[in-house]
């Protein structure tokens, strides 16, 4: 099933910079093939549930090799059985509206 998520991870007790651990998810969604937009409070990420699913997976294993004892996220999920409809073609279509 196709998907287009919206991720947020977040370190917590890894330090009040969070920079450089997102910036480690963002290596982990890339590696993984995956279309992805860094957003200024999280990640939108698209492709298959499974693949979708395993990248978070993945970034809570390397936040956590990283010495973040705990790590948490809040994920929004949009999946449809009409059409598949890519996270380009989402924007575009809101911003032709504004045009």
């Amino acid at each position: 099933m196709h998907v287009v998520a919206d991720v947020n991870v977040t370190p917590i007790g890894a330090g009040a910079s969070l920079s450089s651990h997102i910036a480690a998810c963002e290596e982990v969604i890339e590696a993984a093939g995956l279309k992805y937009r860094l957003h200024a409070h999280g990640t939108n990420i698209e492709g298959s549930w499974e693949e979708v699913m395993r990248v978070i997976q993945r970034c809570h294993d390397v936040l956590h090799e990283r010495g973040a004892p705990r790590v948490d996220s809040a994920i929004r999920i949009a999946t449809a059985t009409d059409k598949d409809q890519s996270l380009e073609e989402r924007i575009d279509k809101v911003e032709r509206k504004m045009d």
